[in-house]
């Protein structure tokens, strides 16, 4: 799982920023979303990321694996990740 290849990301103070270069939509991420997205640029599937960022964050209640899920579901819906 990847970010599509014509989607750019940028960590900024607040989170960061996804930048979708064909239509030239600006998504913007609090920090738990651009985290997310960092791990998911480090590469592997969603279990993966999830569980670095459980072990990054000391989150092993399941509340990370489930707004990660959502996230990324948003996001394969707007055609801003590639499997």
């Amino acid at each position: 799982m990847k970010l599509a290849k014509y989607v750019k990301f940028r960590q900024e103070k607040f989170g960061g920023v996804l930048f979708e270069t064909r239509s030239e939509q600006v998504f913007t991420l609090n920090e738990s979303a651009a985290a997310i997205i960092q791990a998911l640029e480090q590469g592997g599937e969603e279990v993966d990321i999830v569980s670095r960022l459980e072990d990054e964050f000391n989150g092993a209640d399941g509340s990370l694996a489930q707004d990660t899920q959502v996230l990324l579901e948003g996001l394969r819906d707007k055609g801003l990740i590639e499997d």
